[in-house]
Formats: C-alpha cells, structure tokens, sequence
C-alpha cells in the first residue's frame, strides 16, 4: 500500500457569501442561524458535498484512477450505501468479504479515503420449514445477520459558523412558469438570502486512521485544492457567490493539536451593529491568536500551506513572513498561494 498521510494537520478555513443562501435547512431551506447569536451555521455536510462535486466535476476522469465519489447526490430514487457500492463495482457486497470490500472502496473512492464510509453488508438467511428445512423466504421476508464495513475519516470538519451576527432576508416573488395550463397567473415563490457572512470552518486530519483509509498526501493536496476551488465554482442558483478568503493547514508531528481555531480569531469591524456588515471592507480578521498558538507547538511543526485572498484585510500583515518564522529555520517547507 502507497505511504499514507503522516502528519497531525490542523485546517482552518474562510469563505464569505454574498446575498444568498449558505446551507438552508430541510422545512423551509431557510439559512440555518443560531438563535442567541444570531450567527449563520453551514454544516460540515454541505462543506463535504463542495468536495465531492469539484472532484466529481474536474478531476475525475477514469474509473481506475482512484477519484470515484462513492456518496454522491441522490436524484429521485434513493440509493443504500449497498446498492451505490453495486452501482460502482458490479455486485453487492457479500458477508464474509468485509477486507475485500474494504479494499475496494479505499482505491476506488477518494471521498472515503478523506472522510470515512459506512457500507452495511447483510447475510440473507433462508426460512425454516416444517420439518426445519431451509426454504426460500418470501419476498420482502428475508432474514439477515448485519454487518459490514465502518471506516472513521482521517478529515473531520466542525460545523461552520459565521464569525459575526447575521441578517436573514426574505423575499417573495414569482415563478418562471404557471401551475396548469389554465392559471391566470405565475406561481408565487419565496425565498430566503444572507446579505453577507463570513463563514468559519475548523478541520483535522488524523494521521492514525489515515492509516486505516488510505489516506494520501496526493489526496490532502486535493482536498486543499477542491476547499478553494470548489467554493469559487459553486454556481447553483442558491450557492452562486461563495468567495474563499483564507485556508491554513498546519501540519504537526508526534501527534501534536492546537485545538478549535476559531476561538482565537477576531473580527474588529468598522461598524457598531455587526448585523450591517456587507463586505469585507467593514472589517479585519485577527488570527494573532492562531498563530500564537502554533508558535507554542513550534517545535513539532513540520509544514504550513496557505491560500489567501488579497481583499482579505488581515491581522497581522504580511502573513507569509509571519508564518516562515514559525517554521524558522524549515522556511523551505512553506506553501503560500496568493491570489
């Protein structure tokens, strides 16, 4: 098996959007928001599905090169995680093979190697007759011993919250189309819109069950890639306008972990009501407290990756210098993309 990942990596992510719909919930698709904060929740769900559709949609092109998206959306008839496993390797998994599939499914699929999978794996039993002899069950009355393959991902977000209070619009208006041909009118239709949010994400990456899954280097440089780009290229009607602004990976050896990130952040905003903020010029982000932070597990720091935005305004300036004297006399093992 190929090298896996080695390091204890910590992510830090942000993103901002503009005038439209983060994560909406499963009643309403109203933005998610906390009630006493007033701040806007993405699940970890929704970050993943940016992942696995930039992967899906640029980069996987062959079914043996390894970049398969084993959970990918459903469309009008819901798969089992069974049935999506026969759907990419031809049959359904059998009991008693659990190492092969597990195999299988840590070449085949990226998105299990970064995130874990849960294939359940059922041993049809038959009935007993009179005389306790087996019999065909009836269908729909099969019996079945249950197991199966469980794999923990090495690559675990938090739910993302934005870093300030957070106004949720709602607007009503028309539809593109009538609901029968005899309407006088459009059908109505309402919706709900951020104005603006700066969203946070905090992510590990375990390198003890990367182990397990598979994980790769190759695989983390994606995953850091399909974070950025894959929020630019969000072009759905609902998630069009999504920005990234800053993404850190700080990898650590010997199992060492700074802990939640976006404690130690701070937004010094321009205005009084934190709910006004429209764009990033109403404010700047202080990371002082990441990097202080880090700076005490220094000497386990292996590597740093950065993406920054250049609107962006950031506390402290001139962040590649800051994070080379991190890494001190490492210098060399500084990745820093500004765009």
């Amino acid at each position: 098996m190929e090298k896996t990942y080695p390091y204890r990596s910590e992510i830090l992510f942000l993103y901002d959007v503009f005038r439209c719909n983060p994560n909406g919930d499963p009643f309403e698709n109203r933005p998610r928001q906390d009630p006493e904060t007033g701040r806007i929740d993405v699940t970890d769900v929704r970050l993943k599905r940016t992942i696995r559709d930039y992967i899906l949609r640029y980069k996987h092109r062959d079914p043996n090169d390894g970049l398969e998206i084993f959970v990918r959306v459903a469309d009008e008839k819901a798969l089992t995680a069974e049935r999506r496993y026969e759907e990419i390797f031809g049959s359904l998994p059998k009991a008693g093979e659990v190492e092969r599939v597990k195999e299988q499914l840590i070449k085949t699929c990226v998105d299990v190697r970064l995130f874990g999978a849960l294939v359940p794996i059922t041993e049809k039993r038959a009935a007993k007759g009179k005389k306790g002899k087996a019999e065909t069950p009836a269908k729909g009355d099969e019996g079945g011993e249950s197991g199966g393959v469980q794999l923990t991902g090495a690559v675990q977000f938090n739910p993302g919250q934005s870093l300030h209070a957070a106004e949720i619009l709602e607007i009503a208006g028309t539809g593109g189309f009538a609901s029968k041909e005899t309407a006088r009118q459009k059908t109505f239709r309402r919706e709900f819109i951020v104005p603006y949010a700066l969203i946070g994400f905090y992510g590990v990456i375990n390198e003890n069950l990367a182990k397990e899954t598979g994980l790769t280097e190759e695989d983390v440089a994606l995953l850091m890639e399909a974070m950025w780009r894959g929020t630019l290229s969000l072009h759905s009607r609902s998630k069009a306008f999504h920005h990234p602004r800053l993404l850190l990976r700080f990898d650590f050896t010997n199992e060492v972990q700074c802990g939640y990130f976006l404690d130690r952040i701070e937004l010094e905003r321009n205005l009084g009501d934190e709910r006004r903020i429209r764009s990033p010029k109403d404010y700047m982000v202080k990371i002082d407290g990441v990097l202080e932070t880090v700076q005490r597990r220094a000497g386990n720091l292996a590597r740093i990756e950065c993406w920054i935005d250049s609107g962006l305004r950031l506390s402290p300036e001139e962040l590649s210098e800051k994070l080379a004297e991190l890494l001190a006399d490492k210098r060399d093992a500084l990745t820093f993309q500004a765009a």
